[in-house]
């Protein structure tokens, strides 16, 4: 048995013997997440919430499940096994995602998939403002300041708070 898999059932079995080990539904949604199997991430999540209705890391992942397909350009049926409406799963991401900021606003992977929903939806002032957020708390992320370079046509440091460090502007 693989390491991975022994981990699987390692999570399974927590989960059988505690059905409210949040912990345990948390990792082993994860894992399925990784394995890009939302379908099967998300009762956990939900669970999770049933158990905690505050809890911005199921909603997170919830969010991210709804959104996957359309943040990865993935077909719906390649990971639900059928079609699912592009605009409703678009609805539910962004619901959740915006729920978990709410609960915890320094969760920079929600602020940066509503970033990128946003921008499929044709939202620019609001995507700039998910990234601009974002890198506010984390001024590392350097696909964060692509995206929003892409989005705005100038560089992350002129969109920015100027408290925010960003490193010299490059000389013209």
């Amino acid at each position: 048995m693989t390491e991975r898999r022994a981990l699987y059932e390692q999570l399974k079995k927590a989960v059988a013997d505690d059905p409210k080990d949040i912990d345990a539904r948390i990792s082993l949604a994860a894992m399925y997440m990784e394995d890009s199997k939302p379908a099967e991430a998300m009762p956990h999540y939900d669970e999770v919430l049933n158990i905690d209705p505050e809890n911005a890391e199921a909603f997170l992942g919830l969010g991210l499940a709804w959104g996957r397909a359309i943040l990865e350009n993935i077909p719906p049926t390649d990971l639900w096994d059928k079609d699912h409406d592009e605009e409703e799963m678009l609805e539910k991401a962004i619901d959740f995602l915006e729920r978990a900021v709410e609960l915890d606003p320094e969760v920079t992977q929600a602020l940066n998939a509503l970033g990128r929903l946003y921008m499929v939806q044709g939202q620019e002032e609001e995507a700039v403002e998910m990234f601009r957020q974002s890198l506010i708390l984390d001024q590392s992320q350097h696909d964060v300041l692509e995206d929003l370079g892409e989005l705005t046509g100038k560089p992350a440091w002129q969109i920015l708070e100027k408290d925010v460090y960003m490193g010299e502007p490059e000389e013209e």
